[in-house]
């Protein structure tokens, strides 16, 4: 599908740490579902609206959030160590990974309008090419083997707990990926209606998980959104407080 674009600045970090990135997005998120849905409808397919949604092509706080929390990690918990970001639509959290000298960064998304953008994007940001860069078009709800037989240390999500079967289906992707050797993964949300149901998920599962506040506004509240960090077996689990 075609999309009216614009170009929208996307500054992740404080300080000397300040990453500055030109992110191509759908000009008018509403008039792109709008127009997805009457493109469907056309076709008698209006069941695929939950896939084909554009939700990828806008910068969401979740993905500001965990490109913030990723900007702020020690060095050495980046550097050279292998990531996995699952629905990653325009991808901000593994550029910023790979501006911090990330040994692998694998992103996945399941729309296939997503390769486009990261193409132009990562070409706006210097990031072409990139070796340590790979996208894959994944459905990680029901294939995961392939992505996960490459031992990625660290999986990552925002925004991904949009609908009731989500939370079982994201708790069920991280219990396969800490078998294959994961040692952690962070989610973040913005307080979505499933969210408790993937923390009770991971729970069954045999997953700890902490949770913390990110203050994407320090002017508005309504914007916060939860950092959740997942290791498997004991040793986390406290709920706390925080902001950026």
């Amino acid at each position: 599908m075609r999309y009216d674009t614009k170009i929208e600045k996307v500054v992740i970090g404080h300080g000397s740490r300040a990453m500055e990135f030109q992110i191509e997005v759908i000009a008018d998120f509403n008039q792109a579902i709008d127009d997805m849905f009457a493109e469907l409808q056309s076709r008698g397919e209006q069941d695929l609206l939950t896939d084909l949604c554009p939700y990828f092509g806008t910068v969401w706080d979740s993905a500001r959030a965990l490109s913030s929390q990723l900007a702020a990690e020690p060095q050495s918990n980046v550097m050279g160590q292998s990531f996995l970001e699952i629905g990653c639509g325009l991808a901000i959290p593994s550029m910023v990974l790979l501006k911090l000298d990330a040994g692998k960064v694998i992103a996945t998304d399941l729309h296939p309008d997503v390769p486009g953008f990261l193409e132009r994007n990562f070409a706006a940001n210097h990031l072409s090419g990139h070796p340590a860069f790979s996208y894959r078009s994944l459905d990680w709800r029901t294939r995961s083997s392939e992505v996960l037989a490459e031992r990625p240390q660290w999986i990552l999500a925002s925004d991904v707990l949009y609908d009731r079967g989500q939370a079982e289906a994201v708790a069920g992707f991280l219990a396969e990926a800490f078998a294959a050797g994961a040692s952690r993964a962070t989610i973040t949300d913005p307080g979505r209606p499933y969210l408790q149901d993937f923390v009770s998920a991971c729970d069954r599962l045999g997953l700890q998980s902490s949770v913390e506040i990110f203050r994407t506004d320090s002017a508005d509240s309504r914007r916060d959104c939860f950092v959740l960090r997942i290791v498997q077996g004991n040793g986390m689990g406290r709920t706390k407080g925080g902001g950026a």
